[in-house]
C-alpha cells in the first residue's frame, strides 16, 4: 500500500514536471536592462536556419519579436496562443545586408529574419498567467 502511494505521488510529481508554466534561463546580456511584457504569445517553428521566432502581442498593443529558449520551441503547444508574463533585455533587429539571409543570431539563439518588429526581446523568464 505504501508502495502504490509512492509511485502515484511519484506519477503525480512527474507529470507536473511535464506541465512546465514557468521558465527561467541565464542570458549573454546580463547587465542590459530588463524589461517585462504582459500579452498573448506565438510560437513559429521550422524557420529558416533551424531557428524559432515568436511574438508577443502586449496588453497595450504593442508588438514585439521574441528570442525564445530552446525548451519553448521545442515544446510550441504548450506556449502557443497563451497569455504570458514575460521579461527580457531588448535587442534590435539587425540589417540584413542580403535578401537570403533570412534568419540571424542573438546570443545563443537564432532568430527567423521577418516579423512584427524592429525590437526583439531575449527572452529570460517566461510564465503562463491566466488571459
Amino acid at each position: 500500500m505504501r508502495v502504490r502511494k509512492l509511485l502515484v505521488i511519484a506519477a503525480i510529481c512527474g507529470s507536473a514536471s511535464g506541465c512546465q508554466t514557468f521558465l527561467e534561463t541565464s542570458s549573454p546580456f546580463d547587465g542590459e536592462e530588463v524589461m517585462e511584457v504582459r500579452g498573448v504569445v506565438k510560437v513559429f517553428t521550422g524557420g529558416h536556419g533551424g531557428g524559432g521566432l515568436g511574438l508577443i502581442k502586449a496588453d497595450d498593443g504593442r508588438c514585439y519579436d521574441l528570442a525564445l529558449p530552446k525548451e519553448v520551441v521545442r515544446n510550441r503547444r504548450r506556449w502557443n496562443q497563451r497569455a504570458v508574463v514575460l521579461s527580457g533585455e531588448l535587442q534590435f533587429r539587425p540589417v540584413l545586408s542580403m535578401p537570403e539571409m533570412m534568419w540571424f543570431e542573438i546570443g545563443d539563439r537564432r532568430v527567423d529574419g521577418f516579423g512584427c518588429s524592429e525590437d526583439i526581446i531575449y527572452v529570460r523568464s517566461i510564465r503562463r498567467v491566466k488571459g
